[in-house]
């Protein structure tokens, strides 16, 4: 059920181009102008970003490029990879809304069949070792139907015929945040949370490919531990690896 008191999407900000949303929202927080539930919609990013500096390739104006601005004081240190958690959760209800099926691609990737639809870019802010901010950066494909040199990559309206209303998507998205953001006020809660996005891991308990160390191995995905690492069954024994030290094959 939708927080009645929820401040998401109080604050809304439309772009029609800038060099990062997320980058904007850091701006914000620095200027004392974004807090809690603040979010930017940009039409076009000239420098979009994802996961580990890759950069995030949309046509303007036909998919959602947003950053949300949240405060979680129940979020700390110890429990960070909980906020991805929430926002692949996000994800998932909200593609299922749209009669879309989806699974998530450790860490932070959104996949329809086997092909990827969305990105998270999650980016935290500090005061010493107090968590302040977290940014949560989205790019969703939505009306764009064709994506040159990426072969792995899809739309809403690729995947359902149906051509959509960006501003109508985006405020749908922003009713599902509203809806989920108090599942990390307690650890039941972000146990929950933790169980759903391990339940819906690609691959998870099938025996697959991956490049480590330059090198073709076969294991199992059983989840992500606390730290957001990924769980890998290799000949028996389990092994944990960060974001860029494995492959998908």
């Amino acid at each position: 059920m939708t927080q009645i008191n929820s401040k998401i999407g109080i604050h809304k900000i439309r772009l029609s181009s800038v060099d990062s949303t997320n980058n904007f929202a850091a701006k914000l927080i620095n200027q004392g102008l974004g807090s809690h539930g603040s979010v930017i919609l940009a039409e076009n990013q000239t420098n979009g970003r994802g996961q580990m500096q890759s950069e995030w390739q949309s046509e303007t104006a036909q998919n959602i490029l947003s950053s949300f601005i949240f405060e979680f004081s129940t979020v700390d240190s110890q429990n960070l990879f909980d906020v991805n958690n929430l926002v692949s959760i996000v994800l998932l209800e909200f593609l299922q809304l749209h009669s879309l099926e989806s699974q998530i691609k450790w860490p932070n990737d959104i996949l329809v069949g086997k092909k990827k639809i969305a990105g998270i870019l999650v980016e935290n802010k500090f005061l010493g070792s107090q968590l302040t901010h977290s940014i949560v950066g989205i790019g969703l494909n939505v009306n764009q139907m064709s994506f040159p040199n990426l072969d792995t990559a899809t739309s809403m309206q690729l995947e359902t015929s149906e051509s959509y209303s960006i501003e109508s998507l985006w405020i749908s998205l922003i009713d599902t945040f509203r809806k989920w953001e108090g599942f990390l006020e307690t650890e039941t809660k972000r146990g929950y949370l933790k169980n759903i996005y391990k339940n819906n891991l690609f691959g998870k308990d099938e025996s697959r490919s991956f490049m480590i160390d330059n090198e073709i191995v076969n294991g199992t995905i059983r989840g992500v531990d606390a730290n957001g690492r990924l769980a890998l069954e290799l000949e028996g024994k389990m092994h944990y690896f960060q974001n860029k030290q494995l492959a998908f094959l």
